[in-house]
C-alpha cells in the first residue's frame, strides 16, 4: 500500500484547489494543472532536501493555480491559515508525504489527459469535488 493511500484527504484538498481555479476559468486546461503541480512539487522537494528552489516562470492561470495549491500546502503542513473559512484544524502533514502526493497527482494528470483530452483530468476530478 502506498503512503498516498493514507493521504487521500490531502490529494482531495490539492485537487480541490486546482478545481476551484478551473471553475473560475473554464478555459483552463490540464496543462495548467500539471504546471502548477510540478512547480509545487519542485518547491517542496527542494525544501525537503534543504535546497533552494529555482524561481518559476509561472504566469496567469499557472500562477493562480500554483498560489491556490501553495495555500493548501502551507495549511496542510501546519504553517498557514485554512484556505477556506470554517476548515478544521488538522495535524501537520510531513513534507515527505506532501511531496509524494504531488508525484501521484502528476501521474493522474497525465493518465486522464491521455484518456479525455485537454481537460480530461479537470473533468475527471470535477465530478468528485463539491
Amino acid at each position: 500500500m502506498k503512503s498516498t493511500d493514507d493521504n487521500l484527504d490531502v490529494l482531495q484538498n490539492l485537487e480541490f484547489a486546482v478545481c476551484e481555479v478551473w471553475r473560475r476559468h473554464p478555459e483552463m486546461t490540464d496543462h495548467v494543472a500539471r504546471r502548477a503541480y510540478e512547480a509545487a512539487f519542485e518547491l517542496y522537494r527542494a525544501e525537503q532536501r534543504g535546497r533552494t528552489v529555482r524561481p518559476h516562470t509561472l504566469t496567469d492561470l499557472d500562477r493562480e493555480a500554483f498560489d491556490a495549491l501553495k495555500a493548501v500546502c502551507e495549511w496542510r503542513l501546519g504553517r498557514g491559515e485554512a484556505p477556506v473559512p470554517g476548515a478544521e484544524k488538522i495535524p501537520a502533514l510531513p513534507i515527505d508525504a506532501l511531496v509524494e502526493c504531488f508525484g501521484e497527482l502528476r501521474k493522474s494528470v497525465e493518465r486522464h489527459t491521455k484518456l479525455g483530452g485537454r481537460q480530461g483530468y479537470l473533468t475527471f476530478i470535477g465530478r468528485f469535488l463539491p
